[in-house]
This record gives structure tokens, sequence and C-alpha cells, in this order.
């Protein structure tokens, strides 16, 4: 992730950008990231000029879980354009060898799809398709992606001062249909992700809002024909009124480390088969 193929002069972007925006720039700037990254991609080209700086802490603890997110985003498009038999495998095996804990309890292929999946506030939908483990890499995914937005939009770092709320959904589901609903209807910036000479298709674009004097933004982000992210970040004290109480806003690495400390240990066994 740290490598670009883009023409990007690394020493004049950290010089503009010395600090990490996934953990409120508490560390310095030591490489270069790609958000979303670029694995998440059909043959890894993601668009341009979405780089964003990063220490290398928070840039790596999220590297077993954009393996994951290309998995499952790759596995609930049905579309699937571009994408071939080995290109699949290949993702496949990083999850069972990087992420066994992440495995489906099914098989996926590619343009079948899974079971209908959402996440957040709309337990109503939730199936149990997809094992905890997987969720909390998607979140982990997703957030990096939010705090990516939030600072290229505001020049601002999430943080200690700031809370925030996620939710996603499998694209096609109710809980999809209601993001996109409110995305339309609060959110008049909308940007599709785009890399010259190649076709994107939709495997990328968000809709967001800022309101400068408030200090909230919000953003609703689309990956192919597969999920369907709505998120949000705001100054913590007004967050904190809301009935829910969102949690401040976690620096990735942190996010992380929890991550492998829950399920690390179930890593230390043999990888599970993706069989029912």
């Amino acid at each position: 992730m740290a490598k670009t193929p883009q023409k990007v002069d690394r020493a004049a972007f950290i010089a503009s950008n010395p600090r990490c925006c996934y953990c409120a720039g508490r560390r310095p700037t030591t490489e270069i990231d790609h958000a979303p990254a670029r694995i998440v991609f059909i043959k890894k080209h993601g668009p341009e000029g979405f780089l964003f700086p990063s220490c290398s802490e928070c840039n790596r603890i999220a590297g077993v879980s954009e393996q994951v997110m290309a998995f499952y985003i790759r596995s609930f498009d049905r579309s699937a354009c571009g994408l071939d038999e080995a290109e699949f495998e290949k993702l496949v095996s990083g999850l069972v060898n990087n992420a066994p804990e992440a495995v489906p309890r099914m098989p996926p292929r590619p343009s079948s799809g899974l079971a209908l999946l959402t996440h957040g506030i709309y337990e109503a939908d939730r199936t149990t398709t997809v094992p905890p483990a997987a969720k909390a890499h998607i979140e982990l995914f997703g957030l990096k992606v939010l705090y990516a937005l939030y600072y290229r939009v505001t020049g601002r770092f999430a943080g200690s001062s700031t809370r925030y709320l996620l939710n996603w959904a499998q694209a096609g589901t109710d809980a999809a249909r209601l993001m996109h609903a409110a995305a339309d209807k609060w959110f008049n910036e909308h940007e599709v992700g785009k890399r010259r000479n190649v076709d994107l298709g939709d495997q990328f674009s968000f809709h967001y809002g800022y309101h400068e004097a408030h200090g909230f933004f919000g953003v609703r982000m689309s990956f192919a024909g597969a999920f369907v992210m709505f998120g949000v970040i705001g100054p913590a004290r007004p967050m904190a009124k809301l009935k829910n109480r969102d949690p401040l806003c976690p620096s990735i690495y942190e996010t992380g480390k929890r991550i492998k400390k829950q399920w690390g240990k179930r890593r230390r066994g043999s990888a599970p088969a993706l069989s029912g």
C-alpha cells in the first residue's frame, strides 16, 4: 500500500501532509496510502487522486481488513465485470491464510453473491452468513475510508474531539435503499472515483455533505454492486447528546489492534475450509 504507481512527488506530498490522517496526526506521515485500498478494485486499478498521509502503524494494521473487504466486495458484486477466476482465487487464498476467522460459512463465487447482509442500526435485516470477525474487519475498512474522506473534504483529523457513526449494508437490501434515500436528501455533492484510460464502472462513488459552521460531515459510499456505507463525523459534545451516543473516533491503529487481539488467537489453529 505504501508504493504508488501514480506520479507523485513523495517528498512534496509528505511536506504538505506531515501528519497521519488516521490517528489524528499523533504520528508523522511516513507512507502514502490509497483509500479505498487498491486491493478492493479489479486488477488493483483504483481511482486516481485518492492518496492520503499515513503513518506505517495505521497503514499496515489495516492491510488484513482491506483483504477481507476485497473478498466480500467481489463475492457480493453480482456483476463482477472484469474479474477473472485467478484473481478471485487469489482473494480466497489471502482470506484463508491471513484472516481465517473471517471466512464465510458458505463458499461464495464471483457474480453469485451471498445472502442479504446488513449491519449497524438495521438489525432486523441482518443474517449470520458473514461471521462476526469479518464484520469487524469490514467496519475497520469503512472507518479508514471515512477518516480519509473527512480529511479530503475538511482538511481536519478525526480524533478524540470528534465522534463517528458508521453503518453499512449489502447493496439491494432495504437498508441500502434507506441509506441512498438519506444521502440523496441531505448530500448535494457527488463524486465518482475515476482513472485515466481505465473504466472503473461503479466500483466506487460517494455522496457527501459538510456543514463547516457546525462541523458535521456526512458521506454515503458505494462499493461496486456490493456494499453501501453511511458515515458521519461530528463534534464530540453535540454528538454525545444524540440518542445512541456515538463513540469517539479511535485511531485506525488502535482499532486494528483490538481486532487482532480479539481474533488473533483463532488464527493459530488450522485455517478453515470455504465450505458450509
